[in-house]
């Protein structure tokens, strides 16, 4: 029985020891982490068939870690084809949805006045270090507008 115990209190000593073991990171003299850029994993308008002059809620939802997000940019563009332009800045107001992970942020957009043409939208979020994530194009990509 004393040979159990021993063994017992050697097995325990022995993990106590190993939980007490902290591994170096290689990295960590070798660059230091300051700040990340932000990822926007989706932008989608309230209804895909707007009418024109009307105004609709686009939700963009992202994510980021070791830095904080000043604001939103959108780009626009009338048509199917062609370059996005830039329509406005949002300040970004933090949202964290827990179930989904990400930030849910709702922001008012005013649908063109130009009927039976399509738009779309890009969004990307910029730091208050001045970093700006990459574009995201809205989802779906071309929405017709309706009279």
């Amino acid at each position: 029985m004393k040979q159990y115990s021993y063994l017992l209190s050697l097995a325990l000593l022995c993990l106590v020891l190993s939980a007490c073991y902290k591994e170096k990171n290689p990295n960590e003299d070798n660059f230091e982490i300051i700040g990340s850029v932000p990822q926007v994993s989706e932008l989608r308008p309230s209804t895909t068939a707007p009418t024109a002059g009307s105004i609709i809620e686009l939700t963009v939802k992202l994510s980021y870690v070791n830095t904080t997000v000043k604001e939103l940019n959108f780009y626009q563009r009338i048509g199917s084809s062609g370059a996005y332009s830039f329509l406005k800045t949002e300040p970004f107001t933090p949202n964290f949805v827990a179930e989904e992970r990400v930030h849910v942020v709702n922001v008012p957009y005013e649908v063109p006045n130009e009927p039976n043409k399509a738009f779309s939208l890009q969004v990307e979020a910029v730091t208050t270090d001045g970093l700006a994530s990459v574009r995201r194009t809205m989802t779906p990509t071309n929405v017709t507008i309706k009279p």
